[in-house]
């Protein structure tokens, strides 16, 4: 009687391809994932890159860029105009709903007045534009800046800054956000450290950041 070899894996093989994939997947992962947040954040650069545009072709047309409230968004003014074709939005932190909140809406002419209370935009990424506070610590409201990174070089007094202000990113996409716009000298070491000095700012905690774009 010959005998004959079974076809097939053995229970020993199996196991040995499963950990080789395990191995595989604990390396390549991480990666992956690491790979699809620096693609958003690549993408959010070139999107405030964009309003930084849009802005100064607004500016150069009508000379002036009004305030906004907590109600109100430039990037709208913007869209209203003709300037964009839609509002700020980026893929990294709070994604806008279907139900967003409706802002403020402008006259149809310049100079640009509030014709509609609208409500609360704080939960979303936008386009403001306030007056300077220099005495302000940057990174909590926008009104404030320490461009070269020297603590005692402030905005102008009763400038209107615009910042496009992002919410709800983690620590660690706000220090590569600045990583990618100020360079290592103008960003913190670490995560979850506030940052206080060049274009982006933010708090410790890191969920909303303020990126400078102009000021006038």
């Amino acid at each position: 009687m010959v005998l004959r070899r079974r076809s097939g894996f053995s229970l020993v093989e199996m196991i040995g391809v499963l950990a080789i994939i395990a191995i595989l997947a604990v390396i390549i992962v991480p990666k992956v994932f690491a790979t699809i947040q620096s693609s958003r954040v690549t993408s959010t650069v070139a999107s405030v890159n964009s309003m930084k545009t849009a802005i100064t072709d607004f500016a150069g047309k009508y000379g002036t860029i009004p305030t906004t409230n907590a109600n109100s968004r430039i990037d709208d003014l913007l869209l209203q105009v003709g300037i964009l074709d839609s509002r700020f939005n980026v893929k990294l932190g709070t994604q806008p709903s279907a139900a967003s909140p409706v802002a403020a809406t402008w006259a149809a002419t310049s100079p640009w007045a509030l014709t509609s209370a609208g409500t609360s935009q704080a939960t979303q990424s936008r386009i403001i534009c306030v007056t300077s506070a220099p005495a302000a610590v940057p990174g909590t409201a926008g009104t404030n800046y320490h461009l070269d990174g020297v603590a005692t070089t402030n905005m102008p007094t009763g400038a209107q800054v615009v910042s496009a202000v992002i919410v709800g990113v983690t620590p660690a996409e706000a220090r590569e956000l600045s990583l990618k716009i100020d360079g290592d000298q103008l960003t913190p070491a670490t995560t979850g450290v506030a940052d206080t000095a060049g274009k982006v700012t933010y708090t410790a905690a890191g969920t909303t950041v303020y990126i400078y774009l102009t000021h006038q």
